[in-house]
């Protein structure tokens, strides 16, 4: 990988990405049940948002990757890595 963007930079650019997705499925989450028990009619879609979220967090780890590798110039891991995701793309509309 290139010198300034190394291994421990990479991991936490996959990390944070993690972990913005489970923080954001977790707060549409707990608003949508909070808007449910008020008697809200916005809670169901806040709901269908945080497991919208959630499924997305891993396609979204993938796109870090295909960039971490790109940038590090591990070109051969990042074709690999497009190549999953889309598999998770065609799997995602099947």
């Amino acid at each position: 990988m290139e010198k300034d963007f190394s291994e421990k930079k990479f991991a936490g650019l996959i990390q944070r990405t993690l972990l913005a997705g489970v923080f954001l499925s977790a707060f549409l989450i707990f608003s949508g049940f909070a808007f449910i028990i008020s008697g809200s009619a916005a809670g169901a879609p806040m709901l269908r948002a945080g497991i919208l979220a959630l499924l997305l967090t891993p396609a979204a780890r993938v796109v870090m990757l295909i960039y971490g590798y790109w940038r590090g110039g591990e070109y051969y891991f990042a074709l690999a890595s497009f190549v999953v995701l889309g598999l998770l793309l065609v799997s995602a509309l099947v």
